[in-house]
């Protein structure tokens, strides 16, 4: 018989004893993701009214909680004069879509007794001032026998995916996302293996909400430090190169008479302003093969630039519409008297980093659930003075504020007990540097003072240390008087 699920009270049917029942849209779909709807609309809003932006599903808000401590956030300030209205982008998803091995798959749509996945198709979409989409006049499409002239319903439509995890089957590739709208282009090259839909280009709806006149504030959070450049108006967006993955790829497989493999290559690739790298900006074409030659051309061809798999005609592993890096020591080979496939050696990411935008500014405010660092540090005077015998103390983590305590021997108090010279807080002395004011070179008036002559100030490159000496005299540096400061991080 039927149950329910205990969290979210949703319907299952029982293959045992349920397996005659028809199918009902309303009660084993509708009502089951009306449910996760409301669900996920209870834990998204108190993340929304923090203004915090990008993926809100529980497996990202979880993997913040699980990242606390390593969690970078960045204040995203956008400043507009005329009401923005809601609108969308298109953005090329990438993503691999290989479902029981057929790369590029789209849905498969069962056969035509369990209609177990659906696609709705719009020839356009409407997006609310909350940023939601909306399909218009939506058909739905999900008979097997649909899969046969899938192009004639798919090409130049917004499209909606809806999988059902069927007695332990999934009817879609995990990349793809239901919650999401796509959009397959009229280039786009389909065809059917069995019933599973195969499109070659799928693009992604990014919508934005209505923006408001005015200064409109959201924060953005990344396990990389470097997720997001600051600035102010129109950073450009870049790349960089990540880390190098050394593993034997099948460059070009043998499979289903097929033995070549057509790839994209470029020097530099392009970056939108949202940090996509644009596979279109490779232009240059190249075609492999299983031979020892195309080996060679691979090696005297591909080194030292850019590459893309766009599409997949083998049995090839290398990724799938995914841009890398060809490190000039990497090595194609063939394979001849083993399986004669072409191989690679390594290759390099490539990571795209978000641009600035006009009438907005990124600011980094630090780690989320990092705590304020303390720390007392000391040293002996040695009576010295000038640029080649500054003072420093250095701390264990990157100092932002540094406190003169004084010195022992100097005053004592009652009961008798050795005390501390306070410091000189006068207008001609300066108890405290700041690491936001200091750089990497000595400048004046940045260091400590006691009274008379003109301080210097500098730090560290890593922030952890701070130097200062006086141009006239010794400060803070009396022989063999134990100094005392505080440092705040």
């Amino acid at each position: 018989m039927a149950s329910y699920t205990p969290n979210l009270d949703l319907l299952k049917k029982s293959p045992v004893t349920d397996g005659d029942d028809m199918f009902n849209v309303e009660t084993m779909l509708n009502e089951n993701w009306d449910r996760i709807d409301r669900g996920v609309g209870d834990y998204t809003a108190p993340a929304q009214k923090m203004g915090l932006t990008g993926d809100l599903s529980v497996g990202a808000s979880l993997g913040v909680l699980a990242n606390i401590g390593n969690v970078h956030v960045w204040r995203k300030t956008v400043t507009t004069e005329e009401e923005v209205p809601a609108g969308y982008k298109l953005v090329d998803d990438n993503t691999d879509r290989t479902l029981d091995d057929v790369p590029n798959a789209l849905i498969n749509l069962g056969n035509s007794n369990q209609r177990t996945a659906y696609i709705n198709c719009a020839d356009s979409i409407t997006v609310d001032d909350g940023g939601g989409i909306s399909l218009n006049s939506a058909t739905t499409h999900y008979q097997a026998n649909d899969a046969l002239n899938a192009a004639s319903w798919l090409r130049g439509k917004y499209i909606k995916l809806y999988y059902i995890n069927d007695f332990g089957n999934w009817f879609g590739p995990p990349a793809l996302d239901q919650n999401k709208t796509y959009y397959v282009p009229n280039d786009a090259q389909i065809s059917v293996n069995s019933a599973t839909i195969i499109v070659d280009k799928l693009q992604r709806v990014d919508a934005y909400p209505l923006t408001p006149p005015g200064t409109h504030i959201t924060y953005l959070t990344s396990t990389n430090r470097n997720a997001y450049q600051e600035g102010d108006n129109e950073v450009p967006a870049k790349y960089e190169l990540g880390p190098i993955i050394e593993e034997s790829y099948k460059v070009v497989g043998l499979s289903s008479g097929q033995n070549q493999e057509s790839y994209r290559y470029g020097d530099t690739p392009q970056v939108s302003i949202d940090g996509v790298i644009l596979p279109d900006s490779l232009k240059n074409g190249i075609t492999l093969y299983c031979t020892a030659e195309s080996a060679n051309t691979a090696n005297s061809t591909l080194r030292g630039k850019f590459l893309i798999r766009p599409g997949s005609f083998s049995n090839a592993n290398f990724p799938v519409n995914k841009v890398v890096f060809i490190p000039l020591d990497a090595l194609f080979t063939y394979n001849e008297g083993g399986d004669y496939y072409l191989y690679l050696d390594k290759y390099q990411e490539v990571i795209g980093v978000p641009g600035v935008p006009a009438n907005t500014s990124i600011e980094y405010l630090g780690v989320l659930g990092e705590k304020s660092k303390i720390q007392v540090l000391s040293y002996v005077g040695t009576g010295t003075s000038g640029e080649a015998n500054a003072c420093s103390v250095t701390a264990s983590f990157p100092i932002e504020v540094l406190f003169s305590l004084g010195a022992t021997g100097i005053i004592f108090s009652d009961p008798d007990a050795p005390g501390i010279l306070n410091g000189d807080w006068g207008t001609n002395a300066n108890g405290v540097m700041f690491g936001k004011y200091l750089t990497t070179t000595f400048a004046e008036h940045m260091g400590f003072n006691e009274g008379t002559g003109t301080s210097l100030g500098k730090k560290s490159a890593d922030g952890k240390t701070f130097y200062w000496y006086n141009k006239t005299f010794s400060v803070t540096n009396v022989s063999g008087r134990l100094y005392y400061f505080l440092a705040l991080g």
